[in-house]
């Protein structure tokens, strides 16, 4: 695996340091004898002039910022062809490589893959304008997404080469970052060209307002978006936290029960990442193996401390801490997506736990994945009146109730993470005692 990791991107650095760069000498070559410089000043003037205005009024969006100027090239192609598109992308090159003190190969391919992006819209167009029948609106929307696409693969291509990352993934997050705003940039760059090409170059005032209006606006909105998420952020982090310490104080008053939040969250965790579920379905798990116990709160200490055998009654009231736990939960408005781990940690796939005697697939997974870290931990775990069972015995219940108290699958899947960690970090993680600051770092990270 490590090899094909290493040849993809061998293949990869040689596409971008000599191929990127070749291309761009072979296109900025064959560009020149497109224009004679005697005609041409005026639109070269022009589109300098654009070109500085646009690298000093970039598109501010999220955690991107996204150079206006790419509406300017686009627009130079439509107009005039293949040169102006050249010639103002040296120019912010020229410009970028100044201001941001890039390396010179990072430089090199910044320029490379933008010309082979000019050379592919402007050989298009061409292409298009030989036919004389398409409407002008559906060919430039056309082209105005053939540049974003081969502008995105060729900067994605780069960027995961630099970082040592996957194109694919690289590609989808730029994708997912800032596609529609650079569209509607590129169809706004199409429109003014043919504005300008109807009405005359005074046509680029209006435009020019436009783009520094859009990225005004653009700029303030995603800022205070920003401090919006920022607020939630810490509003969510305050209420998990606040939660989060609820359950530790439980766990803490009883030592025999010292850190069991901590674990069952721990091995939920383990599970969730076992069956492949996605990072915010495995803090889901983490946080409601946490939680799940909250509802003990609401027990007298004479029935969570006892030291012996509880009677029916005393039982049926310790079956009420996940009642309890759910409604406090839902009465503090937060954290719904946790209730049924709350709820149903101790419901069994043949209807026979509570609190509603759900069984099967009726139970959430998040609450059949808890009810196997809660009952694993609990059997290995020291009591007043028992000795805690041994691994390898608390397994093997865990495989005779699969299909009657657990998901067998699941059961499966946790015998499975168990039996191939050593031995000392088995017992580290069953040892652990209780530490409230402990579980706050763990439930955050």
């Amino acid at each position: 695996m490590r090899q094909k990791i290493n040849l993809s991107n061998l293949i990869k650095g040689i596409v971008v340091q000599f191929g990127f760069v070749i291309a761009a000498i072979c296109i900025s070559y064959s560009s020149i004898s497109e224009w004679e410089p005697r005609e041409h000043w005026g639109v070269l003037f022009t589109y300098t002039l654009l070109t500085i205005f646009s690298c000093f009024s970039p598109v501010r969006i999220s955690n991107t910022i996204l150079t206006v100027n790419n509406a300017v090239i686009f627009s130079g192609i439509l107009l005039y062809g293949v040169w102006v598109g050249v010639w103002t992308a040296l120019i912010e090159s020229i410009i970028i490589a100044f201001l941001g003190r890039i390396h010179p190969l990072k430089a090199a391919f910044n320029i490379g893959q933008l010309l082979m992006t000019i050379w592919v819209v402007a050989t298009l167009n061409e292409w298009i304008n030989s036919f004389g029948t398409i409407s002008p609106i559906i060919s430039d929307i056309f082209l105005a997404v053939v540049y974003w696409f081969v502008n995105l693969m060729l900067c994605g291509l780069g960027i995961s080469y630099f970082y040592q990352n996957s194109w694919i993934q690289t590609v989808k997050a730029m994708a997912k970052g800032f596609t529609s705003t650079y569209l509607l940039l590129m169809i706004l760059a199409g429109v003014g060209a043919r504005l300008v090409e109807t009405y005359g170059p005074l046509t680029l005032i209006p435009m020019m307002i436009a783009f520094y209006t859009i990225s005004h606006v653009f700029h303030h909105y995603y800022e205070n978006l920003q401090r919006l998420q920022q607020k939630v952020e810490e509003v969510k982090s305050f209420n998990h936290n606040f939660l989060t310490a609820m359950a530790a104080s439980i766990d803490a008053r009883d030592h025999y029960t010292s850190g069991h939040s901590q674990r069952v969250a721990h091995w939920g965790k383990e599970i969730a990442v076992e069956i492949g579920l996605p990072a915010d379905k495995v803090e889901e798990v983490y946080v409601g193996g946490i939680l799940h116990d909250i509802g003990k709160i609401g027990i007298a200490d004479e029935i969570l401390n006892k030291k012996g055998k509880l009677t029916p009654e005393e039982y049926d009231k310790i079956k009420q801490h996940t009642v309890i736990g759910y409604e406090i939960i839902l009465q503090a408005g937060m954290f719904h997506e946790l209730l049924p781990a709350i709820r149903s940690h101790h419901e069994r796939m043949d209807g026979r736990g509570y609190p509603d005697g759900l069984k099967g697939d009726e139970i959430p997974l998040i609450a059949r994945i808890l009810a196997i870290s809660d009952s694993f931990d609990a059997m290995v775990a020291d009591r007043p009146y028992r000795k805690g069972l041994p691994v390898e015995e608390a397994l093997q219940e865990i495989r005779r109730g699969a299909g009657t108290q657990f998901d067998p699958e699941l059961a499966s899947h946790f015998v499975a993470i168990v039996e191939r960690l050593p031995r000392e970090e088995l017992q580290r993680i069953i040892g652990q005692e209780s530490n409230p600051k402990k579980q706050l770092q763990e439930a955050n990270s």
